[in-house]
């Protein structure tokens, strides 16, 4: 019995131990450039989820870091959510153990945390307005991103000697305002680097603290003079990396199950570099992922983009065993960039399991590929969890299969059973009516041959009448005679169609009452019909669209949708019935054009996406198809600005514009150019290349080809 009980112990053991944190970030602008939604993120894989940032006010008060993404842009999913707080709970039914946290701080908004820190009441409202977003938005905890106390960062970020000691009378105070909360989590950031955490000391610091974040993810970048490793595990003996940093901190009292690996799902790229690639001067920094000409270039590239520049085949993939890190290179144009790749993560997972670390946190969700580094990750903290959902997703993609196979059988013998049943009672029946058709032959022989003998009989003594004959010949020519007009009327009986679609044309692009009237009475004016056309004003509506006068040679046009207008027309002849019916349907037209503006004005929102358009008409450069929405492209934009119009509805309202792929619409005179790339040809609008589909590049080259002048290669 006690060795039974020894054994299952042994077993138990390793559930016990807590599984180590699994951390996803999102920041709010990746609601913008990226195209990304919270609803997007894999809540069932992490156990904590930071949505960065909040605003830290300089009284101390928490609020939202981004109006318009966090509580108004509109989210489709099982219903509508404005914003991104309002995905939170949503995120909570996926998976109840998550933890979303909301971040302070980074390196653009730590402006004010030194002297929040620093002030006693200011920390009480700090605590306050963040304990009332998370109750009004679900947020669990908070995450402090304080870049860096006592030695600051960013040149706006205020600095203090007694930063640290501020930070943790903040932390505790908070953890005393969260004592009767069920779940409040905790946590902070802190550099690799030793200098940038002057003062800090552990392990009193993290007394009131969850978890701490070692920010892992940007040794080298844009602004380094040369070259490295953007998240080097290791490096030669004193350059930073990962492992001394966890060493350096171990050593200072950090223990090892509150430190956890910030790693990330970004690349970053300089040009120009030789072929030696690392600790390498450069020439410039490329444009990004999410680059264009306002933000400037970047260098950095999601992990998505990464996996698609390597299955080009342009770049040489390079290890590094002594940090156990790889990068890529291409010789074209001395292109180097360091990324996180599987083989470096795999590194880093079994590096954070030897050190006895908490786990690791990834910046951020929406650079990650689908089944990118969160997915490797999460397979390697729980590889059971991972191959069982693998299985059931690829059961869920044969499910279908197997049920229509399943399904196609049954089918397939019932159908043969009852053609088999149908086949034999139809014969016996074929069989029965045959025996009674032959049984009843003689008599209907003998009825026959009496029948003609008779018939005989009846034509030898009465005669056909020939004038009956005439008289049907007669009738018959009478009535092609009365339809043959019909016929030869039919070549002009096109004319008032075309009229009347002239006149849709005239008054579809109007959008005020008295354009539209204004064009209706120019219009008129070209008909032999009208005298005179007059616009009046301070009218009543009639019963009718169109009331006719009773000596049939003047009319009105009023109707409750033309306000106080009215349209009185003379004519120069009494009016013929077919004439009436044509004026009646011009009015109808109108009356039809302005109902559907009215409906259009009761729609706000509609009106509101079509304002964002129109008011960037003269600087719209293309509009793009992502994710169920469509981004505005337009001059003075640093970030598109998304609509839930699609593009066709756009085109409806906004006709000038051309849609050159299924995801592009652009503006003509945005066009500069095209260039022909290996998956076809490209226009260049505003230095971006769009793609044009391959049915539509014949229509583009008729319509606009001064386009394709400039590169030959586009037009062969």
């Amino acid at each position: 019995m006690r060795f039974c009980l020894a054994i299952l112990i042994c077993l138990m053991a390793p559930l016990a131990h807590a599984s180590p944190r699994l951390i996803g970030y999102f920041p709010f602008w990746a609601s913008y450039g990226h195209g990304a939604s919270l609803a997007d993120a894999p809540a069932e894989h992490l156990t904590d989820l930071i949505y960065a940032y909040a605003r830290l006010g300089p009284d101390g008060s928490v609020s939202p870091g981004d109006f318009f993404a966090d509580q108004v842009k509109i989210h489709q999913g099982d219903a509508l959510y404005r914003g991104n707080y309002a995905l939170v709970p949503l995120l909570h039914r996926r998976n109840p153990a998550l933890n979303v946290l909301i971040s302070v701080g980074g390196w653009n908004w730590s402006t004010h945390l030194s002297a929040v820190a620093a002030d006693p009441a200011k920390r009480q409202r700090f605590i306050a307005t963040t304990l009332a977003l998370f109750d009004r938005y679900g947020f669990d905890g908070i995450e402090i991103d304080w870049r860096f106390p006592i030695v600051g960062g960013h040149p706006d970020t205020g600095k203090r000697a007694d930063d640290a000691v501020n930070l943790q009378r903040l932390t505790r105070e908070l953890r005393a305002g969260c004592a009767h909360r069920p779940r409040c989590v905790i946590a902070l950031t802190i550099s690799p680097l030793a200098e940038q955490r002057t003062g800090w000391q552990f392990p009193a610091m993290l007394a009131d603290v969850d978890f701490i974040s070692l920010i892992a993810t940007d040794f080298h970048g844009s602004w380094s003079p040369r070259t490295g490793h953007k998240s080097p595990l290791h490096a030669r003996q004193g350059e930073p990396n990962i492992a001394a940093a966890v060493t350096a901190l171990k050593a200072e009292g950090v223990p090892g199950n509150k430190l956890v690996l910030a790693l990330p799902t970004q690349g970053t790229a300089w040009q120009g570099v030789a072929p030696a690639g690392l600790d390498q001067p450069f020439q410039r920094v490329p444009l990004g992922t999410w680059d264009n000409e306002q933000t400037g270039p970047s260098g950095t590239f999601t992990d998505r983009e990464i996996g698609r520049m390597i299955a080009t085949g342009e770049f040489e993939r390079r290890w590094d065993d002594t940090a156990q890190a790889e990068t890529l290179y291409r010789r074209s144009d001395g292109l180097l960039l360091s990324f996180e790749s599987p083989r470096a993560l795999a590194a880093k997972l079994e590096f954070a399991d030897r050190e006895g670390l908490a786990g690791i946190s990834l910046w951020e969700l929406s650079s990650d590929d689908n089944d990118g580094l969160l997915a490797q990750a999460y397979a390697h903290h729980h590889p059971w969890a991972a191959r069982w959902q693998q299985a059931r997703l690829a059961a869920r993609a044969a499910l279908p299969w197997l049920a229509g196979i399943a399904f196609g059988g049954l089918l397939g013998a019932l159908l043969l059973a009852w053609r088999l049943h149908t086949r034999r009672r139809n014969e016996a029946a074929q069989h029965g009516q045959l025996v009674r058709v032959l049984n009843a032959l003689p008599a209907q022989l003998g009825e026959t041959i009496a029948a003609v003998e008779a018939g005989k009989r009846r034509l030898a003594t009465q005669p056909i009448d020939v004038t009956v004959l005439d008289t049907l010949a007669d009738r018959s020519e009478a009535l092609r005679t009365q339809l043959l007009p019909l016929t030869q009327a039919g070549t002009h009986s096109t004319a008032p169609l075309r009229d009347l679609e002239r006149f849709s044309g005239a008054i579809a692009g109007e959008r005020s009452l008295e354009c539209m009237l204004d064009a209706m009475v120019r219009f008129l004016g070209d008909d032999p019909r009208i005298d005179t056309a007059e616009i009046r004003d301070d009218e009543t509506a009639g019963s009718e669209v169109l009331s006719v006068d009773a000596d049939r040679c003047g009319a009105r046009f009023s109707h409750d949708t033309l306000a106080d207008y009215s349209l009185v027309l003379r004519f120069r002849d009494p009016l013929s019935p077919d004439d009436e019916a044509y004026f009646r349907s011009l009015a109808s037209q109108v009356v039809l054009i302005r109902r559907q503006l009215h409906e259009l004005a009761r729609q706000p929102q509609l009106l509101a996406e079509l304002h964002e358009v129109a008011s960037r008409r003269e600087r719209l450069h293309y509009i793009r198809a992502e994710r169920g929405y469509s981004g505005i492209h337009a001059g003075g934009l640093t970030a598109p600005v998304y609509i839930t119009l699609r593009l066709r509805a756009i085109r409806l309202y906004f006709d000038e514009l051309v849609q050159v792929h299924r995801s592009y619409l652009v503006r003509p005179q945005a066009v500069s150019g095209c260039r022909r790339t290996g998956g076809g040809v490209e226009l260049i609008v505003a230095g971006h290349g769009i793609p044009v589909a391959r049915g539509q590049l014949a229509r583009l080259k008729t319509r606009f080809p001064h386009w394709f002048v400039a590169e030959a290669s586009c037009t062969s």
